[in-house]
């Protein structure tokens, strides 16, 4: 083998290295690994039932949140579902309590003092 074709091996081959380097694979970005977000607990949201009236009257919740009744009146009430009593404290003496998981929006009466009105408003 002569010392041209030498020469043309020796290019061939360096040209061969250098473009293969050139042409490597690109370079990805690292990714940090997803880190999941929970959903923020459940919130205890209280109305005081107080003077004949529920304190507070209207109540915004997120679904999953549990509301607390509590008569703080001097007589007997209820937090019952308007239209269809879907849920019901039942009665409450004074000083008691009821907690409620409610899921949709409603409005609400004291069945015993029907003049006693309530609403709870569930974002989703």
């Amino acid at each position: 083998m002569s010392n041209i074709h030498i020469r043309r091996s020796f290019r061939a081959l360096f040209l061969g290295t250098v473009m293969l380097a050139a042409c490597g694979t690109p370079e990805v970005p690292k990714q940090e690994p997803a880190i999941p977000v929970a959903p923020p607990p459940p919130a205890l949201v209280p109305v005081n039932i107080a003077m004949m009236k529920f304190q507070p009257d209207t109540v915004r919740i997120h679904k999953g949140d549990t509301i607390l009744f509590t008569n703080k009146d001097v007589v007997e009430h209820d937090a019952t579902a308007l239209p269809d009593s879907a849920w019901t404290t039942g009665p409450l003496q004074p000083g008691q309590s009821k907690k409620m998981v409610i899921d949709k929006s409603t409005d609400y009466f004291c069945s015993i003092h029907v003049v006693m009105r309530g609403r709870v408003e569930v974002a989703p």
